[in-house]
C-alpha cells in the first residue's frame, strides 16, 4: 500500500512538472503564423568609461586648443606683443591640458602641460628646449605647472612650479577675453618655482605668501630667492581687489639690456621689485570692468643703473547675448630707460607705448568660440620695423582665432 502511495505521489509530481513546462513553453512560443524569434545575442560585459574612472577617482581633466591667424602692418616687436612674434602667420598657439586632484582636505596635485608656439615663449630658465636653457628661448612644449598640494582647514600649501599671482591676463588663452596679450602681460613673470601658502582669513579675504627662484626660473640663476606676497579681497559679490608683490635678486643680460633670465656669460644680478594691482567689478549682469596696474624697478641694469617702468591696462567686457560678446582693452606703458621695450635699431631711451584692442567673440557651441580682433599700437620711439627695416612708431594688428575646450 505504501509502495502504491509513493508511486502515486511520484506520478503526481511528474505530471505537475510537465504541466508547468508546457505552460512556460506556450508562453514563450511565437504566435501562429509568425516568424520564430531569433536567439538572443550573447551579451558582452561592459566596463567603465574613462569619464567614469576619472569621476570615481576625483581626478579632473580639461584642456583646450587655440589656433589663429595674426596679421601685422609692420614687423612686430616681441617686447610689445609677446606671443605674436611672426608677421602675418597662421599658428597653433596653444594645446593645453590640465590634470588635477585638489581636495579641500589632504593631499593633491596639478599637472598642466602646454604645446604649441607659445610654449617656447613662456618656458622657464632651466626647462626650455634650447641648449642655452634661456627663458623664452624656444621649443614647442612646456610643463607650465606641476605642483603638489596639501590643504587643511583654511590653509593651502603648494610646492613645485605654478603660475604667477600678477596680472589680469593668464597663460591659458581660452580664459582671456582678447586674442593678443597686453603689453603689461609681457612685463611680468609667467611662472615661479618654489613654495606658496594661502590662508583664507575669512569668506572675503585671502592672504598668500611664498618663496621662489624668481621670474620664470626652474633652475635658480643665483643664490638669492624672490619673496611673494599676495592679498585678495572681495568687497561684494561683484567687486574684488587683488594685490601682489614680488621682490628679490634677479639676473639679466649685461650685453642686450634684457631683463629676461638668461645664461649669457655677462649676466648680472640686481634687486627687482614688482607691484601688481587688479581691480574687478561687475557693473551689470552683462558688463565687467577690470583695471590692472604694474610698477617694476630693477637695479644694476647695464649702462642704465636702475630701470623703472609702469603701466595701466583697462578692460570693458560686455555680453550681448548668450553666444555673442565683446572686449575692449586700452593701456599705456611708460618705460623710463627703454630697457623694458627696447628698439633694436636705436639706443635705449625713455619710451611710452599705448594700445587699443577691440575683440568680438561668437560661441556657436558651448565648447567653441570664434574670435575676431582689431588692434592699434603706438610708441614714442620706433620699436616696429617696416618691410625695409625702417623703424616705425605705429602698427596695426588683425586677428582671427578659434578656441575649442574639452
Amino acid at each position: 500500500m505504501k509502495r502504491q502511495h509513493r508511486s502515486a505521489i511520484a506520478v503526481a509530481v511528474t505530471l505537475s512538472v510537465l504541466a508547468t513546462s508546457a505552460v512556460r513553453a506556450e508562453e514563450t512560443a511565437p504566435a501562429a503564423g509568425s516568424a520564430a524569434s531569433p536567439a538572443p545575442a550573447e551579451s558582452k560585459p561592459k566596463g567603465p568609461t574613462l569619464a567614469d574612472i576619472l569621476a570615481n577617482s576625483a581626478i579632473d581633466v580639461k584642456g583646450y586648443l587655440d589656433a589663429s591667424y595674426i596679421g601685422h602692418s609692420q614687423t612686430p616687436n616681441s617686447s610689445v606683443q609677446v606671443f605674436d612674434t611672426a608677421k602675418n602667420s597662421f599658428g597653433l598657439h596653444q594645446a593645453g591640458i590640465t590634470i588635477s586632484s585638489t581636495p579641500k582636505e589632504g593631499f593633491g596635485g596639478v599637472l598642466n602641460l602646454t604645446a604649441g608656439s607659445d610654449a617656447g615663449i613662456f618656458c622657464s630658465y632651466g626647462a626650455c628646449a634650447s641648449s642655452g636653457l634661456t627663458a623664452g628661448s624656444g621649443g614647442n612644449f612646456d610643463i607650465t605647472q606641476g605642483y603638489a598640494q596639501y590643504a587643511s582647514g583654511n590653509l593651502t600649501l603648494i610646492g613645485g612650479k605654478f603660475t604667477t599671482l600678477a596680472g589680469a591676463e593668464v597663460i591659458d588663452s581660452s580664459a582671456d577675453t582678447n586674442i593678443t596679450r597686453s603689453i603689461l602681460f609681457g612685463k611680468i613673470p609667467f611662472t615661479h618655482t618654489g613654495v606658496r601658502a594661502s590662508a583664507a582669513l575669512n569668506d572675503a579675504t585671502n592672504l598668500i605668501m611664498g618663496v621662489n627662484n624668481g621670474w620664470d626660473q626652474v633652475t635658480d640663476m643665483n643664490s638669492g630667492k624672490t619673496v611673494e606676497l599676495g592679498l585678495t579681497e572681495a568687497f561684494t559679490k561683484d567687486t574684488s581687489l587683488a594685490v601682489s608683490l614680488y621682490s628679490g635678486n634677479e639676473s639679466m643680460s649685461a650685453t642686450t639690456y634684457s631683463m629676461v633670465p638668461t645664461a649669457a656669460p655677462g649676466a648680472i644680478s640686481g634687486m627687482r621689485t614688482l607691484l601688481d594691482v587688479v581691480f574687478t567689478t561687475n557693473l551689470t549682469d552683462t558688463t565687467t570692468f577690470i583695471l590692472n596696474g604694474d610698477h617694476v624697478s630693477q637695479d644694476n641694469v647695464f649702462g642704465v643703473g636702475t630701470e623703472k617702468y609702469w603701466g595701466v591696462a583697462a578692460y570693458l567686457n560686455y555680453q550681448f547675448t548668450e553666444k555673442t560678446r565683446m572686449s575692449l582693452r586700452t593701456e599705456e606703458l611708460k618705460d623710463n630707460s627703454g630697457v623694458a621695450v627696447a628698439a633694436a635699431t636705436t639706443p635705449p631711451g625713455a619710451n611710452t607705448l599705448k594700445e587699443v584692442t577691440f575683440t568680438l567673440g561668437y560661441a556657436p557651441a558651448k565648447n567653441f568660440e570664434l574670435r575676431g580682433e582689431l588692434r592699434a599700437d603706438h610708441a614714442d620711439k620706433g620699436v616696429f620695423l617696416d618691410s625695409a627695416s625702417i623703424p616705425q612708431t605705429s602698427m596695426t594688428t588683425v586677428g582671427v582665432q578659434g578656441i575649442f575646450k574639452f
